[in-house]
């Protein structure tokens, strides 16, 4: 676990144009970054990535397509490995702004991608002079942000068209610094963004301590593997054994679905997925850095758009 490094990043920026985005801003944010950032790296503008001969050199298609490398150890049936990045933002909000508006999201981007940083950058005022959202509204990027362990703006990483190399760069031994503050015996989940997690080829809707364990197990596994250069050394058996011992005492957690719009499918989808919070009870010592490590980097499907966003907190 050493080697894990991730850096959330808080774009801020100013409304040029009136900007007119969904209730659930992460498909329309996502779109624009993507196209934007293909837009501002790619060589063969109209090619597929999968055909592609720079696909494994390329920005572009590390973040979006994320090709498995030939040699992977990991995921061998898979055409693709998790993203590198995941976005950050609230629940449903009404993100329409006003010329002279303040327009604000966030980014975390983990392991190599943080090398990237410059591209992103540039995405990002690509995105902002090619407009979001309904009517294409158009914004400038001021300022980007890193953010600490705390979820506090630490740092100015760019600012008037020049980036600053980040450091305040989380790490593990970061997310165990910060699992002291929890109470090892209790804590309350917040599911802050639709989580859609999977056990036994379905979607749970209320799911137990173990369930979150395995999904972050494998994804934290999945990330050090593809981005950190570093196998987990996780002992899973005794860490799933130990989770089930954990009891969920209390949830308010409803299923909420969010539409979006997928152009490589030309249709609408939903992408439902619990809200809410749940308290869990039990010996949780040996979690806490996990959940933490979690709640930085998310869980579940569709990460890159937002989903699976969740905070910690004691019980009250």
């Amino acid at each position: 676990m050493k080697a894990f490094s991730c850096l959330r990043l808080t774009i801020l920026s100013r409304a040029i144009d009136n900007i007119n985005l969904p209730a659930y801003q992460g498909s329309a944010l996502r779109g624009a970054f993507g196209h934007a950032l293909k837009r501002a790296v790619c060589t063969f503008k109209t090619q597929e990535c999968t055909a592609c001969l720079l696909k494994t050199k390329c920005v572009y298609s590390y973040t979006f397509e994320t090709p498995p490398p030939a040699d992977t150890e990991v995921l061998r049936l898979y055409p693709f490995a998790p993203h590198p990045f995941v976005l950050n933002i609230s629940g449903n909000s009404n993100e329409n702004r006003k010329p002279g508006s303040p327009l604000q999201f966030g980014m975390t981007l983990v392991g190599r991608a943080i090398e990237f940083l410059p591209y992103f950058a540039y995405g990002f005022i690509q995105m902002g002079q090619l407009g979001i959202g309904k009517g294409r509204g158009r914004f400038d990027v001021e300022q980007i942000v890193a953010v600490n362990d705390k979820g506090e703006n630490a740092e100015i990483v760019f600012e008037h068209d020049h980036v600053t190399p980040p450091e305040t760069i989380l790490s593990f031994e970061n997310a165990c610094q910060r699992s002291t503050e929890y109470a090892s015996n209790e804590i309350t989940v917040r599911f802050n963004t639709p989580l859609r997690v999977k056990y036994r080829g379905r979607l749970h809707d209320n799911p137990d301590f173990h369930i979150m364990i395995r999904n972050l197990l494998r994804r934290v596994s999945n990330l050090l593997y593809f981005h950190c250069g570093q196998h987990a050394d996780f002992d899973f058996k005794t860490l799933i054994r130990k989770a089930e011992t954990v009891k969920m005492i209390h949830s308010d957690i409803r299923w909420a679905d969010q539409k979006r719009y997928s152009n490589r499918q030309k249709k609408h989808m939903l992408m439902g997925g619990i809200v809410g919070q749940a308290t869990y009870r039990g010996d949780l010592a040996e979690f806490l850095p996990l959940l933490v490590l979690g709640s930085w980097v998310n869980i579940g499907k569709g990460t890159s758009f937002g989903l699976g966003s969740y905070s910690l907190s004691n019980t009250d």
